[in-house]
């Protein structure tokens, strides 16, 4: 039979049963001690009570007295007075709780476990491999448990602690580094030199007629591979450090690690991480879910990876590699398979072709980015790269094909496919909650949701939040998917702050989103508001959603883009919002205190942004705004009356309301030419 156990600072004694608040435990950790599976520990004062890590790591619950008695108090309420609940305070020395089995393999069958109205402050969680959460959870870490509830708690003053980044290893290094140029040598043989420079005279014959075409000059292809390995050296130097990547030091405030608690009616505020998530992180294969919880006021740390200052998501880990991964464990996965991946983009005897008209058109598209590209298979665009001399763009080309051969041919080496396939249908869910005042220092002030991690906001406010860079309210990329139901996006602000480009280079346009920000990820609207939001010199004051190369792992080009692809099988995202959501008051070309900007480059699309960029295996986009007109109204973006750079020879007046832009087709609307894309005169519909 199930016991009650009691606890109370003042009156405590140091042993016993525990059973009758006569004789209450004067210690949490004395209580818990004595606790059998199903027992419940009641703490009846609201005392501070500085204890070692606590962990329950069996059914249990843990309760204040007050919340024993006052069911109903809401801590997630403004007018709750935190005060009146006992404290579990780490001291800024440890962890405060862990809940969990001992091993991984424990958590089908686990729990339940509940803890009720506590305050969990002055936890320090420091990365560290004998961590069963590697540092994540700064207040309280759920590790391999779904049969978990934590309600009516006030968590706040947490933080994590990074550890200091790996450097590659030299031998790690030298294996991608010769199957990069070998690649490139096999692409452009010794005995093929003769016939390739024969083309390169024919192709400046017929460059002869272009005007401002210089001709090519002949190759020299020891210069060029030599060239090669100097251009990898300079983007992967020998002992460049790599990122953590599992999670580790993730979720100041609240972590859950291969975990599905719930979180109910608690308030998680002040809390710090060297890491993602600076209130609340998800980390690997776990889907929470929060009810009426507010989330606010918590910030990235100064180091580790720094985006979403209040949530942060990062479901689709490699399961089968080490939980305490970094980007060395995928480069190693890389390098290991180095010669199999290469033989795959090449097999060894394999001639590439390349005509002369292709080089010629070509060459044209570098003279004129607006003419199509007429050369986008992998090995032949390396070899007209390499004849052109763009070396960097050949290297960084085959290392990406490298990769992706790597991944195809071996990718359920690493990701388990079962929990690939739970990752596209299963969501982290947050229901009548808020997501205010947080702040990031990189992307997602409020919530950021990468590889492949599904959200899904059901009356939710996500408002008032700041991020250095890119989704001042919302960030989702890799292949994530972002659902917004009966919600309030309002007042966040993308600061897009940038070191200045190197002297005489000019700056480039980077996507803003104030709002929402989303990269080769899925979102849908409805029924929910977007307003207030600001952007600075970038595009996007409501909501900017891209599809584009996801960028570089530890120096590796595009090698992200090939995990989107090769493993998430992303090759498609959709757009949808419907008429009853609206997208308004939304603001680019202004700075995080509301002055506008003097002659900004890039603030276009107030409302929405949509892009479709060129990266060959970059997803396509399917667009659909309901009702446009109605529904994106009110917006403001700064840069007016501008040449087109997508669309040769078109002048936008305003880009208010709405900017598309499609790279692929060299077309650029906006609400004063956007007719093309109206379907029935109301739906804006855009799918390259």
């Amino acid at each position: 039979m199930a016991t009650t156990r009691y606890v109370h600072a003042g009156r405590g004694v140091r042993s016993g049963r525990f059973d009758t608040e006569r004789k209450p435990a004067r210690t949490v950790a004395d209580a818990l001690r004595a606790a059998a599976p199903g027992d419940t520990v009641v703490i009846l004062d609201n005392a501070v009570y500085r204890e070692p890590e606590l962990v329950l790591d069996r059914p249990v619950t843990l309760i204040s007295e007050h919340l024993r008695g006052r069911p109903a108090a809401d801590p997630a309420d403004p007018r709750f007075d935190a005060r009146a609940l006992p404290a579990l305070d780490g001291g800024g020395r440890h962890r405060v709780l862990r809940i969990g089995p001992a091993a991984p393999s424990g958590r089908r069958g686990f729990g339940p476990v509940t803890v009720t109205g506590l305050r969990i402050t002055g936890g320090h969680s420091v990365h560290t491999p004998r961590d069963p959460a590697l540092g994540a959870g700064g207040g309280i870490a759920v590790v391999d448990a779904d049969d978990v509830l934590v309600e009516r708690c006030v968590i706040t003053g947490n933080r994590t602690e990074t550890a200091s980044f790996p450097a590659w290893p030299e031998a790690d290094r030298r294996a991608l580094r010769d199957a990069v140029l070998t690649l490139l040598g096999d692409v452009l043989p010794a005995g093929a030199v003769a016939s390739v420079n024969r083309m390169i005279a024919t192709v400046n014959t017929m460059l002869s007629w272009v005007r401002g075409a210089a001709p090519l000059p002949t190759i020299d292809r020891a210069a060029l591979l030599a060239e090669a390995a100097r251009t990898f050296d300079a983007l992967v130097p020998p002992g460049v450090r790599a990122m953590w990547l599992a999670g580790q030091s993730f979720g100041g405030g609240v972590a859950t690690v291969w975990a599905s608690p719930t979180l109910r009616h608690c308030l998680i505020r002040g809390n710090t991480a060297e890491g993602r998530g600076g209130g609340l992180a998800v980390v690997g294969y776990g889907w929470p879910t929060l009810e009426g919880c507010w989330i606010d006021r918590n910030a990235s740390g100064r180091r580790g990876r720094l985006d979403g200052g209040g949530i942060g998501c990062e479901v689709s880990l490699p399961g089968r590699l080490t939980r305490d991964l970094s980007e060395l464990d995928l480069i190693r996965f890389l390098a290991d398979r180095a010669l199999a991946a290469r033989t795959a983009v090449l097999s060894p005897g394999t001639i590439v072709t390349l005509t002369p008209s292709e080089l010629y058109h070509f060459l044209r598209w570098l003279l004129n980015p607006f003419e199509p590209n007429p050369v986008l298979a992998k090995t032949p665009r390396i070899l007209a790269e390499l004849v052109t001399g763009r070396v960097q763009e050949a290297v960084q080309l085959a290392f990406y094909a490298i990769a992706a051969s790597a991944l195809r041919l071996d990718r359920w080496s690493a990701w388990q496919e079962q929990e690939i396939l739970d990752a596209r249908r299963r969501a982290v869910t947050l229901r009548d909650c808020r997501v205010t005042g947080n702040s990031a220092a990189d992307d997602g002030g409020g919530l950021y949701a990468s590889v492949l991690s599904r959200v899904r906001l059901d009356g939710t406010e996500v408002g008032g939040n700041r991020t250095g860079s890119m989704g001042g309210g919302v960030r989702l990329t890799m292949g994530s998917a972002g659902t917004f139901e009966r919600c309030l996006i309002r007042n966040n602000v993308s600061r897009g702050l940038e070191a200045a480009p190197p002297s005489g280079q000019r700056r480039r346009a980077k996507p803003g989103g104030g709002g929402i920000s989303a990269r080769n990820a899925d979102l849908t609207l409805t029924g929910t508001r977007v307003t207030g939001n600001t952007t600075a010199d970038r595009p996007g004051g409501g909501i900017v959603h891209y599809t584009d190369t996801e960028g570089n792992m530890g120096g590796v080009p595009d090698m992200w883009t090939a995990i989107l692809r090769e493993v998430f099988g992303v090759t498609k995202v959709t757009v949808r919002t419907d008429a009853a959501s609206e997208i308004s008051g939304n603001r680019c070309g202004y700075d995080e205190h509301g002055a506008a900007l003097a002659k900004p480059l890039f603030a276009k699309g107030g409302g929405v942004f949509l892009l479709q960029a060129t990266f060959p295996d970059a997803p396509r986009v399917d667009v659909t705004l309901a009702s446009v007109r109605r529904a994106v109204h009110g917006n403001t973006a700064l840069t007016r009356r501008y040449t087109s750079a997508v669309q040769p020879g078109t002048v936008i007046p305003t880009a208010n309301e709405t900017c598309v832009q499609d790279l692929l087709n060299h077309r650029e609307w906006t609400e004063a030419n956007d007719a093309p894309l109206l379907k029935g005169g109301a739906d804006l519909r855009f799918a390259p």
